[in-house]
């Protein structure tokens, strides 16, 4: 299951704001003559007595029904609830409404890009439902510090089979030497090697910070 970052990404499909930032995944015309083109919600008539059916369904519709988000995803607006990853037993997350929603809120909740409410985990009711995700492999981010040879030893590259090299050849991102205009003006309190002599950087991995 999408957690709800995820799921908000996905569903206003680069639409975050504050410039672009709009109500409804189709924009910001809300109107049932528009929404009924664009997602299952359930129209002007007074709930839960007068289901007109102005958009064709008087339940859920399958998917495809209506036209996808500017990130080709389908329904985040409408049809049914989404389960979310994350929440408690009692009160399990879920996003973007359902066919039995409104346009304004009027009643039950309002069908915006931001809608979101609490149900139990064991519910059964028929305007609830999920997507699958598939998180995509995290590319590693590096980045250069310094490295002082004397405290951290010699640098060095690993190979596949494990073996160490300590000999600079080309193409090594590892090990490199800071060009003339680099050096650096080393201090009374500075570690690094005195003013002239050329300081070695190595590349780390760069921490994720979630």
């Amino acid at each position: 299951l999408p957690g709800e970052w995820e799921w908000e990404a996905a569903a206003r499909a680069g639409h975050f704001g504050p410039s672009n930032r709009t109500l409804y995944s189709w924009g910001e015309e809300g109107t049932t003559e528009v929404a009924k083109t664009k997602a299952n919600l359930w129209g002007d008539g007074a709930f839960p007595w007068e289901n007109n059916a102005e958009d064709g369904w008087r339940g859920t519709s399958p998917v495809r029904t209506y036209p996808p988000n500017g990130f080709g995803f389908y329904d985040v607006t409408g049809n049914v609830w989404e389960w979310m990853r994350g929440g408690k037993h009692k009160a399990r997350i879920v996003r973007g409404g359902s066919y039995v929603d409104s346009l304004d809120g009027s009643f039950n909740h309002a069908a915006t890009l931001g809608s979101r409410s609490t149900l139990h985990g064991t519910t059964s009711t028929g305007n609830v439902g999920f997507r699958c995700v598939k998180s995509p492999r995290r590319r590693t981010e590096y980045h250069w510090v310094y490295h002082d040879e004397e405290q951290h030893g010699q640098l060095a590259v690993e190979d596949q089979y494990g073996k160490k090299d300590m000999i600079p050849q080309r193409g090594w991102e590892d090990q490199f030497e800071v060009a003339d205009d680099d050096e650096y003006d080393a201090g009374d309190e500075d570690e690094f090697e005195p003013v002239g002599e050329k300081i070695k950087k190595r590349k780390v991995v760069k921490p994720r910070t979630r």
